[in-house]
């Protein structure tokens, strides 16, 4: 299939790579259908295309590449609401905020994305611990950002779950 974005243009979409939402994201949880776009391999943002509406584009990035120590506890209602059998098969990803004055970078990490990437099932999951922050500055984590896909970011799911634009 192909879906119409504002950002990308048209896109080509395997029906069988479609991520999809049990809630939904914060404020958007009428769109049920995602896909994981990668627009520059050169940095570690990746897009969150809503399939539903093509001018819902959410900017991600895998917490763990900005806060090393980022582990959330995901309690077993989420689980099993994403129908998570291995630890091994859940992504994480933060919703990135862009302010252009003054010029600031966030991540939300009270709220990641979690997914099940063999299932390919995904909620926004709002977390108790209040020492997480909704607003977790990495602009001042530029070595840090400077990385790209091609480092060990890059997992192999986070690359079944994506697909490659040319930028």
């Amino acid at each position: 299939m192909k879906i119409n974005t504002t950002r990308f243009g048209e896109v080509g979409v395997d029906e069988s790579r479609i991520i999809r939402m049990k809630g939904g994201i914060l404020g958007f949880e009428h769109l049920k259908k995602y896909i994981v776009l990668v627009h520059n391999e050169k940095t570690p943002f990746l897009w969150f295309q809503s399939v539903d509406d093509g001018t819902i584009a959410f900017v991600i990035i895998n917490p763990q590449f900005i806060k090393a120590d980022y582990e959330p506890l995901i309690n077993d209602e989420e689980v099993g609401r994403l129908e998570i059998g291995d630890a091994q098969d859940v992504v994480l990803m933060a919703i990135v905020t862009i302010r252009p004055t003054p010029f600031m970078v966030t991540a939300n990490l009270r709220a990641p994305i979690v997914i099940n990437a063999k299932q390919r099932l995904a909620a926004q999951v709002v977390l108790d611990d209040q020492e997480l922050p909704i607003q977790y500055d990495i602009t001042d984590k530029k070595q840090r950002a400077a990385g790209s896909l091609s480092d060990d970011f890059a997992t192999e799911k986070i690359s079944s779950l994506s697909y490659a634009l040319s930028p």
